[in-house]
């Protein structure tokens, strides 16, 4: 470990903080924090101050002085959780730390493909960076805003489509600073120097990097993270369950199959019904029945038949030889063709004269098929979603119902707008006894607090998925908030009782996330007070909390 330089600071909490970051970048104007603190979750708890250093030596700092007053520090990358918590801490007051000046791409390294980063890094700007500078290298994208951070979504286990999925498996060689101030790199060596760094994970000796994973252990400053070599040939089709609902269950292990014996190689979301409308529509609130706060099954029929959407449906992304993609399009339509439509409309770039021709004809064959073009506007975009480009256009569907219409890309900010959404993912395994048992148990809960069924079934591995189960409210109405967090309450109790934790928390559920494993959090708790003995950095994040029993 080594301890990064300091200066000395006297004065106020205030003037110490200005005096690390500048006046410039500290907020402490209660309408600033009120800003700042927004959140599309139903409660959020509003900072003393928010913070912005711009390198690791300021963090240090920070950390240091927060020890001096017992002042506790939530750091966030971008704060675009949305859902989660975005950067509302589980508490009130303290320090909330925004990592987003730190946006720093050190080195990209096209032979072994890995970049260096830092965690304000944003989806769009490494992908900009990589097409033009190292354009035979993709970087995977989560299906949430460009402008999220992607060693911050990685360090929450956030989940991506292309075959590097696994953002936090992506990582490797960190740079920690430590609640005292000291400052950790994990792996194969003690500093920069170690040219294995970033392409061994192990090191040598216990494995620690997981310990700053959804924790409170340490602030990654910088962080390695693999590449994924663009592939000879990209494909992409669109597949639409049409077959009837008793045959649910083949399609699903069907599907499993396909995953493990290597046919697809990305990991789709697969999308109910009313998840898809969502994207692509406002909420109908013409086919409400009086006194009704979500649809009937006889109107989502209606708003179904209007769009043309299918019970279920995803996109997917294909990669390898031409002989490979070849083999693996003949395998996955005949598989899936049992049980729906699939659609091949090739790896097109829209910004090509040959990609808007094939392009143009797969909206055209689509068309054919009865599909709307309101449901096609989005498939450029999925087609370059599923090569690692970052879009704007699908976090657009939290507007759905909250606004008159979704606003335009470049300007998504569902916490500023006052946006009520809540997620939630149990991981289940991936078996149709599991699914269809834990969907069937789930949607009466929806009934039952009147809210429409949203789910995605986004693939982990061929051995588990998460349920993404979604519901949007109005955050002006106190009862509707109420109901929302009785849902989300139920389903969190539901997963848990049926061993499918969610695989990430939200701010609301954070203090209460190891409560159903207590040798684990009393483990935990024991790690704590070791590196932070004044319980400094981001107390309860994951229920880790020295002052909780």
């Amino acid at each position: 470990m080594t301890t990064l330089s300091t200066h000395q600071t006297s004065g106020t909490l205030d003037s110490q903080l200005k005096a690390i970051v500048g006046a410039e970048h500290l907020l402490s104007a209660a309408p600033d924090l009120e800003i700042v603190s927004r959140t599309n979750v139903p409660d959020r708890n509003i900072p003393q101050f928010a913070v912005y250093p711009g390198t690791a030596e300021e963090v240090a700092e920070i950390f240091k002085l927060a020890n001096d007053h017992k002042v506790p520090v939530w750091p966030v990358s971008q704060g675009k959780n949305w859902g989660y918590g975005s950067k509302s801490a589980c508490y009130p007051g303290g320090i909330t730390m925004i990592l987003s000046r730190m946006n720093r791409i050190h080195e990209v390294n096209e032979d072994l493909c890995y970049a260096v980063i830092e965690p304000g890094v944003t989806y769009g700007q490494l992908n900009d960076h990589l097409k033009a500078n190292h354009p035979s290298l993709w970087a995977d994208s989560s299906g949430s805003t460009k402008d999220a951070s992607v060693v911050g979504n990685a360090l929450d286990r956030g989940r991506g489509v292309t075959p590097y999925a696994d953002h936090f498996g992506a990582l490797c060689g960190m740079e920690v600073v430590l609640p005292n101030g000291e400052l950790l790199r994990t792996g194969t060596g003690p500093s920069e120097t170690f040219p294995a760094w970033n392409v061994y994970k192990w090191g040598t000796g216990p494995y620690i990097d997981g310990l700053f994973s959804q924790s409170n252990l340490g602030t990654v400053v910088k962080s390695g993270i693999w590449l994924m070599p663009a592939p000879e040939k990209y494909d992409f089709f669109v597949f639409e369950y049409t077959a009837d609902s008793s045959r649910f269950a083949e399609f699903l292990d069907t599907f499993r199959k396909l995953i493990f014996q290597g046919a697809i190689k990305s990991y789709p979301h697969l999308a109910n019904d009313f998840a898809m409308l969502c994207i692509v529509d406002q909420y109908p609130n013409d086919l409400l029945h009086p006194g009704q706060r979500h649809l009937s099954s006889d109107a989502m029929a209606e708003w179904k038949k209007r769009l043309g959407v299918s019970d279920w449906t995803f996109g997917c992304g294909m990669y390898g030889s031409k002989q490979e993609v070849k083999l693996h399009k003949k395998i996955a339509k005949k598989e899936l063709g049992k049980f729906g439509e699939v659609v091949f409309v090739g790896g097109c770039e829209k910004d090509t004269r040959k990609g808007r021709l094939m392009l143009k004809a797969a909206r055209m064959a689509l068309r054919l098929k009865g599909k709307t073009v309101k449901l096609l506007e989005g498939l450029p975009y999925a087609i370059r979603l599923f090569q690692g480009i970052p879009t704007d256009y699908f976090c657009r569907q939290v507007y759905f119902k909250s606004h008159a219409e979704k606003p335009a890309m470049g300007d998504v900010e569902p916490a500023r707008d006052g946006c009520g959404f809540v997620w939630i993912g149990p991981v289940v395994p991936f078996t149709s006894e599991h699914l269809i048992g834990f969907l069937d148990e789930v949607r009466p809960l929806y009934d039952l607090y009147e809210f429409d069924f949203f789910v995605e079934l986004i693939i982990e591995s061929p051995r588990s998925v998460i349920c993404l189960l979604g519901f949007f409210y109005d955050k002006q109405d106190e009862k509707e908030s109420e109901r929302a967090t009785q849902l989300y309450n139920a389903l969190r109790e539901l997963s848990h009782e049926r061993g499918y934790p969610p695989y990430r928390a939200s701010s609301v559920s954070s203090p209460k996330a190891l409560d159903c494993n207590p040798t684990l959090k009393s483990t935990l708790h024991d790690i704590k007070r070791a590196v932070d003995p004044n319980n400094i950095l981001a107390p309860g994040r994951y229920g880790v909390d020295l002052t909780s029993k």
